[in-house]
């Protein structure tokens, strides 16, 4: 499969979230309520203060872009205030640059895993997960910002929990005519390793575009 990569194709990267601020985060920036999510979580108020936004409940007075508000207010970070990426060894570069049509392991996922044990609830819920982590941001205000900021898509905890569950279990095989040798079961390989990095640290996951 290394011979297929594209140097062309963007590089993705699942980020570690806050899992209980995401959810309100994005309503508050979706329905225009944000000085009311900020003022029920002080440590977001903190956060933003630390960040150099005096009036951080105030977004008419916050410069940045909802995508990149989002990102900042959502991203988990050290106690120093400094970026704290999920480290898989491997599995990051093979997951960011995958060798399908988009370069996004999920959206191959989403594309070529059938039902392989007539459990079709189980693999119903494997696409609604990765549906939600490939596309529940696009189309939104959320979903682009400056400095190339493209966030597609997020999944709390919980969902990282379950995401986990279904795709290490058998309900679920490559279609057989997949494009990719192997391609299903390397996505889901590297997919599966930050889930359980996500998971270990308590956090939800959002997927980034870097192109």
């Amino acid at each position: 499969m290394e011979d297929a990569l594209d140097s062309t194709l963007p590089f993705l990267t699942l980020d570690p979230m806050i899992s209980g601020r995401l959810v309100n985060v994005e309503n508050a920036l979706k329905d225009e309520d944000w000085g009311a999510a900020v003022l029920s979580d002080d440590s977001l108020r903190i956060r933003l203060i630390k960040q150099g936004i005096d009036n951080p409940e105030n977004r008419n007075k916050i410069s940045l872009d909802d995508a990149n508000l989002f990102f900042l207010s959502c991203v988990d970070l050290t106690k120093d205030g400094k970026p704290y990426p999920l480290e898989v060894g491997i599995s990051k570069e093979r997951f960011g640059r995958f060798p399908s049509g988009d370069g996004s392991p999920v959206t191959y996922l989403e594309g070529w895993i059938r039902n392989s044990r007539n459990d079709s609830e189980s693999v119903n819920t494997i696409l609604e997960l990765l549906h939600k982590l490939s596309n529940r941001l696009v189309g939104t205000s959320i979903n682009k910002g400056i400095a190339r900021m493209d966030l597609r898509g997020w999944l709390s905890y919980e969902d990282v929990s379950l995401l986990i569950t279904k795709l290490t279990s058998r309900c679920w095989m490559p279609a057989a005519d997949e494009p990719l040798d192997g391609g299903c079961q390397d996505a889901a390989k590297h997919l599966v390793a930050l889930l359980r990095a996500a998971k270990k640290r308590r956090c939800g996951v959002l997927l980034r575009v870097h192109s």
